[in-house]
């Protein structure tokens, strides 16, 4: 009852003649574009999956258009997260949409776009059709020749009832709309079990999106937000303190890992033209390889205090074009302007890569080993002698591809702890390596930062999701990460 009292609010403001709250929608199948590329969509077959958003709107590369579907395909993993596809329909043509599909500043190639050039689809929803005034055209200096949808979105329920109506708003007020009622539909959220001092029982493993392509490199920025890593899109996303999402950077050359230096600019590792370097306006290239070999796959790193970059070349995978020529082995290396050393090269994958608090100790994650790895570090710079520090709950003799235990992202709280994304959910352990406890998630979490107020909340990202745990424990807050 609650979500259709809201969905009859939201109403008030639709053309009273749209579908109300508990009609029935009309299957519809229909041609569409998504990433440029043609594609068939039906409705029916999409609520076999969840709820589904149909929005209408006027027409493609229209100023008000363009806000909405940017807005919609932006915040698309949180729909996704909530276990919603969305479907836009208008009246253009289905070259046009296959451009609208595909540009950046609009559906950037995460939105289906459907093309209901006769106005079936609309009318079948009590959508009121108006004629394009004579030579009106796109931002793009396109004629508009067809007739407009007013703009309306419809979220409708797995059993084919219209679950809200929501019309009469500007649009990413629209979209903002059409989220709440797809959330209200979600089911409750996973909750943690209780880890002394690190987080509350029951606490809510709150979804932030799904459907990321390739989640990695959470870090905290100043302004309360945190960005990460898509690395198989080459673009960076932000996560506002509010959840809302955007792009925070495009053409990021694949970045994985991410750390921040001292003057605000954001260091990745990066594995399409393999190297370490910063990103954005100045962007600069710190390293490329090592003995006149390029990096296989630089996988992860921290920025230490003195502005020395930590991080890992786990070496290629099945996701990357083969190499020209033979790449750098796995290994460890500290690098900062005009100097790159090699400091271990004895890991079978070297992975996420941690600094203790007082950065006298150097934590790495051997994805292909049963420990987390620890050395000291000197006075000098170099590294003590390689040891175990602690076994991991995630480690698997007869994993699929090899013995594994997936550890991958670490991160470090106030109090020293180290949490480590591995096959088994988050492990934590104490600063001297004893097991505190798991945090289980719904899927394999790959990395981890702690940001947001005072850094008492973890973010993890993983398998195109990402999650928020408010925690009892502080992160560090001596480093960015």
């Amino acid at each position: 009852m609650k979500t259709f009292a809201f969905a009859l609010l939201l109403l008030a403001g639709a053309a009273q003649a749209a579908l109300k709250p508990g009609d029935s929608a009309p299957d519809f199948r229909a041609t569409a574009a998504l990433a440029g590329k043609t594609v068939d969509v039906q409705l029916q077959t999409a609520l076999a999956k969840g709820p589904v958003v149909v929005y209408f709107y006027p027409a493609a590369f229209t100023g008000g258009c363009n806000l909405q579907a940017h807005a919609f395909a932006e915040n698309l993993p949180r729909f996704t997260a909530a276990g919603a596809t969305i479907i836009g329909v208008s009246g253009d043509g289905i070259e046009r949409l296959r451009e609208f599909s595909a540009d950046p500043e609009t559906c950037a190639g995460r939105l289906t776009v459907a093309s209901d050039a006769d106005g079936r689809i609309a009318k079948g929803f009590d959508i009121q059709l108006s004629e394009t005034p004579a030579g009106r055209k796109t931002t793009k200096g396109q004629d508009i020749t067809h007739a407009r949808a007013e703009r309306t979105s419809f979220v409708v329920g797995r059993d084919g009832r219209v679950v809200a109506t929501v019309g009469g708003l500007a649009p990413e007020a629209n979209v903002d709309a059409a989220l709440k009622a797809v959330q209200a539909l979600a089911p409750a959220p996973t909750r943690t079990s209780a880890i002394p001092g690190v987080v509350a029982a029951g606490t809510p493993i709150v979804v932030l999106g799904d459907g990321f392509k390739g989640t990695e490199g959470p870090l905290a920025l100043p302004d309360g937000s945190l960005v990460f890593t898509e690395t198989q899109d080459a673009r960076i996303t932000r996560i506002a303190p509010d959840g809302q999402l955007s792009t925070h950077l495009r053409d990021t050359n694949g970045a994985n890992g991410l750390g921040l230096n001292a003057a605000g600019e954001i260091v990745a590792v990066q594995v399409n033209d393999t190297r370490v370097g910063t990103l954005g306006a100045k962007a600069a290239t710190l390293a490329s390889g090592w003995g006149g070999k390029a990096f296989g796959r630089p996988n992860d790193l921290v920025v230490a205090r003195d502005g020395s970059v930590y991080f890992t070349d786990s070496g290629r995978n099945a996701n990357q074009p083969a190499p020209v020529g033979e790449v750098a082995p796995p290994a460890v290396y500290r690098v900062k302007p005009g100097l790159l050393e090699r400091l271990a090269a004895d890991i079978t994958r070297p992975n996420g890569i941690q600094l203790s608090p007082d950065e006298k100790t150097l934590y790495v994650a051997n994805t292909a080993g049963e420990h987390v790895l620890a050395y000291e570090i000197r006075a000098d710079g170099s590294l003590g002698p390689r040891r175990d520090f602690a076994r991991l709950a995630g480690w698997r003799i007869d994993a699929p591809n090899g013995p594994s235990s997936g550890a991958d992202g670490l991160a470090v709280d106030a109090q020293g702890r180290l949490y480590v994304a591995s096959s088994a959910g988050i492990e934590v352990f104490d600063a001297k390596g004893q097991a505190l406890g798991v945090i289980s998630l719904p899927k394999q979490p790959q990395n981890l930062a702690f940001a947001g107020p005072d850094k008492h909340q973890l973010f993890v990202v993983g398998r195109g999701a990402a999650w928020r745990i408010d925690t009892l424990a502080q992160g560090f807050t001596g480093r960015a990460k």
